[in-house]
């Protein structure tokens, strides 16, 4: 488990501030709250990046003579689904077609799913199943937004730099006069590794 907040406070003497307090004073040239806010956009990157964030996720409930379903919010992409015990292979829309002239009219026991047959943010199954239940996934998800006061991240503490080095970058990028453009490429360098170490460790995205 990471705490973001540590890094928040280990990154301050680096960017001139004597602690929390001096930051929080009005008209500072960076904010804590901007802090944070350049690593929940880091984390968003690498769950689109990597399968770092991979659960179970059985939200979804399929009911009888009804295809397409609502994915979850958070939901990025899928490695293998499940309707209640049956594995269903993915397939993208065009090899539906191909498939099946009249695929979307088919009913019967559902055996594949598409993330493209339908509207963005859905999953259709195929055929129309006859047979409701839950739709499980093993999907990469978007962690919660990471901000003040809810600072953790569901990773291995060894990755807790890449999260500083992401602050460090964004207010050295940031325009001011405290902005530092060769140092923000510095860190993003820095950064760059470790999203090697990332992928070769999760993998890539889908």
């Amino acid at each position: 488990m990471i705490d973001t907040a540590d890094s928040v406070a280990d990154i301050l003497y680096r960017l001139g501030f004597q602690g929390g307090a001096d930051i929080a004073l009005t008209g500072t040239w960076v904010t804590v709250a901007e802090l944070y806010q350049w690593a929940d956009e880091a984390a968003k990157a690498i769950a689109y990046e990597s399968g770092i964030f991979v659960t179970l996720d059985a939200t979804i409930t399929a009911v009888a003579a009804t295809a397409a379903y609502n994915l979850p919010a958070t939901h990025v992409f899928s490695l293998a689904v499940w309707l209640a015990t049956v594995p269903l292979r993915l397939t993208a829309v065009r090899d539906l077609r191909a498939l099946d002239a009249t695929w979307t009219a088919t009913s019967g026991l559902s055996t594949r799913c598409s993330f493209d047959a339908g509207s963005v943010g859905t999953i259709t199954l195929y055929p129309n199943p006859t047979v409701g239940g839950a739709i499980t996934q093993l999907a990469e998800e978007l962690p919660a937004d990471i901000a003040i006061g809810s600072s953790n991240v569901q990773l291995p503490t060894v990755l807790l730099d890449y999260f500083s080095y992401k602050m460090l970058a964004g207010a050295r990028g940031k325009e001011s006069d405290a902005a530092m453009p060769e140092m923000e490429a510095h860190f993003l360098e820095r950064c760059a590794l470790y999203e090697k170490i990332i992928e070769h460790l999760y993998g890539t995205g889908h």
